[in-house]
């Protein structure tokens, strides 16, 4: 998980939000240009990657406007246009590739696709959230506490297609090491000049600060 600094809305989102009856399925059927503009402008804030899993999204087809506190929860009903505090950007969680192979296991379904209505204890808006999870180097993803364990089990982050995807991600820096281990660290905690982070960043930063803290310690002054 990857914490978002949210930033502000982009202006015909705010305009839509101030009128009369405005609600999120009403911008979803009526005013999609809309909602395809602020779909793009949530991945762009997150560097297009998904907000849970870390991998690549593009903010079109495949990429969906995720709420943190669920739309169709009458508690968090007047949150749905909340673009600061509720709105952030997933991947499919693989429902796509189900549609079209009806093979793959419903319990590979991961992120909002598996989410559903159901709160997470742990989110991206939390600017300690990427603390709670660590990853081995088989791309097994170990949460820190109970509310992290619970948030891996309601979006599946555990989905041997995820685990999968972390394990090449890792297994690539296995193969082709960086010169210098803290100069890769700052590297993949920025976007790069297509305005990106790095797919699947935080596992790669957890990979490095466990398995190469010894690198990252600066030499002892003569």
């Amino acid at each position: 998980m990857k914490y978002i600094k949210k930033s502000s809305p982009p202006e015909e989102f705010v305009s839509y939000k101030q009128l009369l009856g405005s609600t999120y399925e009403d911008l979803v059927v009526n005013h999609h240009d809309i909602y395809e503009i602020a779909r793009l402008s949530l991945a762009e804030e997150q560097g297009y990657i998904c907000c849970y899993c870390g991998q690549r999204i593009t903010g079109f087809e495949g990429t969906q406007i995720e709420h943190v506190f669920p739309k169709g929860t009458a508690a968090y009903e007047k949150m749905q246009l909340d673009y600061e505090t509720n709105l952030i950007a997933s991947c499919d969680g693989g429902k796509y590739k189900r549609k079209i192979d009806s093979t793959i296991p419903v319990d590979d379904l991961h992120c909002d696709t598996k989410k559903h209505q159901d709160p997470i204890p742990v989110t991206p808006l939390n600017p300690v959230c990427e603390d709670k999870f660590l990853f081995d180097t088989n791309g097994d993803i170990i949460g820190i506490g109970a509310d992290a364990e619970a948030t891996i089990e309601i979006l599946n982050l555990k989905s041997p297609i995820l685990k999968n995807m972390r394990k090449a991600a890792i297994d690539y820096y296995s193969q082709f090491p960086p010169t210098d281990w803290s100069e890769e660290l700052e590297k993949l905690k920025q976007k790069n000049s297509n305005n990106q982070f790095t797919e699947f960043c935080f596992v790669l930063k957890s990979y490095i600060e466990i398995f190469h803290s010894a690198e990252l310690r600066e030499p002892a002054a003569v």
